[in-house]
């Protein structure tokens, strides 16, 4: 790895959080072009890569435990239910994730729909996380 490159903190995988309630949140990630991420990432067609959007999936449920379980509660997924990528997210789209969530106890059953700005439709997830830290609801 050339000397003169430089890390930076962790992907910020959101940027805005649209709405919250029990049931459910919200969240865009607006996808920049010069994104180091991007760099590479199909020379000859540059795409937002199926893993980021899972982890802007990620930061948006913490986003959700945080907000409606309390800043004390940590999310940590357990179980990849289902992961379809279908259609690619492009540099200049802004992602938006819309999760719905069922509280099972300690357990956070979520259902993740991925689309862009446009509409086409990018990912669907289904995820179980397991909540740990401050009491059980």
């Amino acid at each position: 790895m050339p000397e003169n490159r430089k890390f930076s903190a962790p992907l910020e995988a959101i940027d805005e959080i649209v709405q919250v309630s029990e049931s459910g949140i919200t969240a865009t990630k607006m996808i920049h072009t010069g994104e180091p991420y991007l760099e590479g990432h199909y020379p000859d067609f540059t795409i937002y890569p199926g893993v980021f959007i899972m982890e802007s999936v990620n930061q948006t449920v913490d986003a959700y435990v945080a907000r409606v379980l309390g800043a004390d509660r940590i999310a940590d997924l357990v179980t990849v239910m289902s992961a379809r990528f279908t259609s690619p997210v492009l540099p200049g789209d802004t992602l938006q994730v819309s999760c719905q969530v069922a509280v099972q106890g300690d357990d956070l059953a979520v259902e993740a729909n991925c689309r862009t700005a446009a509409g086409a439709a990018a990912a669907r997830l289904k995820l179980m996380y397991r909540i740990t830290g401050g009491g059980t609801r």
